[in-house]
């Protein structure tokens, strides 16, 4: 593994990784047991995606770049 990348980007990438698995697959899943409608299932499942995808996005928006970018300044002074 790069040591450049920092170990909470991988573990927030993992995260998130899993939940694009598992949170659709698990609300496809609880809404079929509630209805036979398997078009309502599908779309609920792609909005609960698109939910995880936001929130990645958000947290990659709001994430604290300060130190790395201070790292890489004094690097590049070595």
């Amino acid at each position: 593994m790069a040591t450049d990348i920092p170990v909470s980007v991988i573990r927030k990438l993992m995260f998130f990784t899993i939940a694009m698995v598992a949170f659709p697959l698990i609300t496809f899943f609880l809404v079929q047991q509630m209805t036979d409608n398997t078009i309502v299932s599908g779309g609920i499942a792609a909005a609960a995606a698109n939910i995880v995808l936001i929130g990645y996005v958000i947290v990659a928006f709001t994430e604290d770049t300060t130190k790395l970018q201070i790292d890489e300044k004094t690097k590049k002074h070595d």
